[in-house]
């Protein structure tokens, strides 16, 4: 059984530094919420659902963000699922490092799409394709592929808290396809 930890002030202000540091004010509210939800409170709500490690690998070591490498070193893939295997702290690392992976690509569908002098809008779940198509294609046996972005993002979101964050910040940010957001209630 794991324990469960709560999150204290300091936790809650090292994932506010985490969420401060990034470029857009990210909303981590469900995707039919209109009020924003910044990542320590989105955290919060989890901490018994899915317990949170008091400390991990990443906090011992000071690991201040994530990159491939860090990634590929520090992660335990096939323990990404298990309950109090991550901190809060690195939790956060890890959802700004989806929500970084997906801004990359992001840019990376824009400038295909500016060369084919198409003008077409990147919601969620194009990025979402983009990515698990781009991981598809990479030959995990070959030396390097560890390093591949788009399986790193595939990998952390095995972790319910990770997937549920990516997925809330993402909607806000880029929304949904036309006829999914038809579908749903709406906002005003």
């Amino acid at each position: 059984m794991v324990k469960v930890w709560k999150l204290d002030e300091e936790d809650l202000a090292s994932v506010r530094l985490i969420a401060g540091r990034e470029p857009h004010s990210y909303n981590f509210a469900a995707s039919d919420v209109t009020h924003h939800l910044s990542l320590e409170d989105f955290l919060r709500l989890f901490q018994e659902t899915f317990p949170f490690a008091q400390t991990d690998l990443l906090d011992k070591w000071n690991v201040p963000s994530f990159n491939a490498e860090a990634f590929n070193h520090y992660i335990n893939r096939k323990q990404l699922s298990v309950p109090g295997t991550l901190s809060a702290k690195t939790t956060a690392k890890l959802i700004v490092y989806c929500l970084r992976i997906m801004e990359a690509e992001h840019e990376i569908l824009q400038a295909g799409w500016v060369r084919s002098l198409r003008r077409v809008g990147t919601d969620a779940q194009d990025l979402v394709n983009s990515l698990g198509t781009r991981g598809a294609r990479v030959d995990e046996a070959k030396a390097g592929s560890e390093l591949d972005y788009s399986l790193q993002f595939c990998a952390a979101l095995r972790n319910p808290v990770v997937r549920a964050g990516v997925n809330n910040a993402a909607i806000h940010r880029w929304g949904l396809p036309e006829e999914e957001a038809e579908k749903r209630p709406s906002k005003v």
